[in-house]
């Protein structure tokens, strides 16, 4: 939103804000700009679950007075409105859209609306089947109750998140989140009921996308995946980025006996870290003091070859810890739509191995289709290679200069001629402005 505003174009973001009561009306309140950025707070929102899962379908698909849409739109009258998540949104304010012939864009963040959880990640592995939705009663047991998501919503919530206490508090709250869980009792997975309202669920989000104008994946795997489940109207493939990366390649020395590996994920199972120790304890068994694991997440396994941990990182220390590293490993289980630290680690010229779920991999299928690993056995081969034939990254180093490291600016300009290809519309030779 900042690139476009700089590049000239009049931007406003609307953000679901508080909850003020489930029988109240909606409301939009205009609020202080952010920046250069124009904002509006929606009041009285669907409720907005983030990653905790929904379990009170009903309040998720609740109808709104879509005349308040109506007038809104009218009244800042946005040529394009960009959508970056449904959480919150009602489906009246899309139907509002398409009675005023306003363009709408989606982009594919994660699989909010079709997995309420937004990973499509189930019992330690990717959901390619939940059994019609039987599976997504038992994923949301631990979903935050609506009394829970109106405090998160709420402007007390807002000024009070980030001092110490609530850090803790939320940090907590956080550790076991995508542990796997196997405790639902046989009741609650043979709810039929309960299955049958979480299909109405996401029928409703994809009677949402449905209605939007033009889906934009921002990788192939995300493209698969949400194909899955309807087709779009129209849609693209684009890699995104962020405003940080710029392009800082500069040749590395693997002149080194030891691979040294680096792993910046979450110590979670649907990011792959299990699944990574599990694979790098073979290797050890195998090749001990061959490779080693820097590590930037919190978590209590202890390995000989873990030679440096730490609890997160700053951006500004990125440029540190690839200078430490020989290769990234990005062992995702689920399908990871995109993946920025690999997009990172390429601008900084480190090689780079994903999994073949990880979105970001279109950035390398080209140019090193030997460091994506589409089966599990794959892992193990390529970081044996690797450790076998540390000449492998001198060659991955070279085939990276052949990246192109696109930054903000040209993105931006990329997701401006999606908005002005309107196809049947009519094409837009100026945007006076988005939303």
């Amino acid at each position: 939103m900042l690139t476009q505003a700089e590049q000239g174009h009049e931007v406003a973001l609307l953000w679901p804000g508080r909850i003020v009561g489930f029988n109240v009306k909606i409301n939009i309140c205009k609020r202080k700009n952010w920046r250069t950025v124009g904002s509006f707070e929606l009041i009285n929102p669907l409720p907005v679950p983030l990653d905790e899962g929904i379990l009170d379908i009903d309040a998720y698909t609740k109808r709104s007075d879509g005349l308040v849409y109506l007038n809104f739109l009218k009244s800042y009258a946005p040529d394009v409105v960009h959508i970056h998540t449904l959480m919150g949104l009602h489906k009246e304010f899309l139907q509002a859209t398409k009675q005023l012939g306003i363009r709408t864009v989606f982009t594919t963040h994660d699989y909010f609306g079709i997995c309420p959880k937004v990973t499509l990640y189930h019992d330690g592995d990717v959901c390619d089947n939940d059994n019609g939705c039987a599976d997504c009663v038992k994923c949301n047991q631990s979903a935050l109750e609506l009394r829970k998501i109106v405090v998160l919503q709420s402007p007390i919530y807002r000024n009070l998140k980030d001092i110490k206490i609530v850090k803790i508090l939320r940090r907590q709250h956080r550790q076991k989140f995508f542990e796997d869980s196997t405790s639902a009792t046989d009741e609650i997975k043979d709810n039929r009921n309960k299955a049958q309202d979480y299909k109405r669920l996401r029928e409703y989000y994809i009677s949402m996308l449905e209605m939007v104008d033009f889906i934009h994946f921002n990788s192939s795997v995300a493209e698969t995946v949400y194909k899955w489940y309807f087709q779009p109207k129209n849609s693209a493939v684009i890699s995104i980025t962020h405003r940080d990366i710029k392009d800082h390649r500069k040749g590395k020395n693997f002149e080194h006996n030891t691979l040294r590996i680096t792993y910046l994920g979450p110590a979670k199972p649907f990011k792959g870290f299990q699944f990574l120790i599990g694979v790098l304890d073979e290797i050890w068994t195998q090749a001990p003091n061959t490779f080693e694991l820097h590590i930037y997440s919190e978590t209590n396994v202890e390995r000989e070859y873990i030679t440096h941990r730490q609890n997160g990182y700053p951006y500004s220390q990125l440029e540190e810890i690839f200078n430490n590293a020989d290769l990234l490993v990005a062992p995702s289980r689920w399908y990871e739509t995109f993946g920025f630290t690999v997009l990172e680690a390429l601008s900084f010229g480190l090689p780079v191995l994903v999994s073949g779920r990880v979105g970001a991999k279109n950035l390398i299928q080209s140019y090193m289709s030997d460091m994506v690993a589409e089966e599990d056995k794959d892992v193990k081969q390529i970081l044996k290679k690797i450790i076998r034939n540390m000449r492998i990254l001198d060659q991955c180093s070279q085939k990276i200069a052949q990246i192109n490291i696109k930054n903000i600016s040209e993105h931006s300009i990329e997701i401006i001629e999606l908005y002005k290809d309107r196809n049947a519309y009519g094409k837009v030779d100026d945007l006076h402005s988005c939303i």
